[in-house]
């Protein structure tokens, strides 16, 4: 297997990763925020912010590298280009408003953060979704 192709499919599985994670997060758990009694948010909250960033973080910095490592092994390929601005985005995004939104739940619950929250974080699902479809059909490395 070509060095390429490795980190093609190491990519290929981080960002699928991802896309399942993200949409379960904007589905299911994000709009359980709603359901937790407030006396118990801020402890939920930490509990979910502690866990979730070391299921997070792994996978998106994997993610990172081998999004890099792809521009490196082709640096001609405007989908590698376009696929790593994608993860760029994402992690700006995450750091300048998810992030942000999550630090104002951390001291109580707030209707208006968490449906912030599952609002912008429809932008981060679809982004992931798209990539991963654009990952799917690129078509530059054979398998064979």
């Amino acid at each position: 297997m070509s060095g390429l192709l490795a980190v093609f499919l190491v990519h290929l599985i981080v960002c699928s990763m991802m896309v399942i994670l993200i949409w379960v997060i904007q589905i299911l758990h994000y709009p359980s925020f709603y359901f937790i009694d407030p006396s118990q948010f801020s402890k939920f909250h930490s509990f979910h912010s502690n866990r979730i960033t070391w299921l997070v973080a792994p996978i998106m910095g994997i993610e990172l590298v081998s999004a890099t490592a792809l521009i490196y092994l082709l640096p001609s390929s405007i989908l590698f280009q376009i696929n790593l601005v994608g993860v760029s985005v994402l992690w700006i995004f995450t750091f300048f408003v998810s992030v942000p939104i999550h630090n104002k739940l951390k001291f109580g619950k707030e209707e208006y953060q968490i449906k912030s929250l599952i609002r912008t974080n429809w932008f981060r699902t679809m982004l992931w979704s798209l990539r991963l479809v654009m990952l799917i059909c690129y078509n530059e490395i054979r398998l064979g």
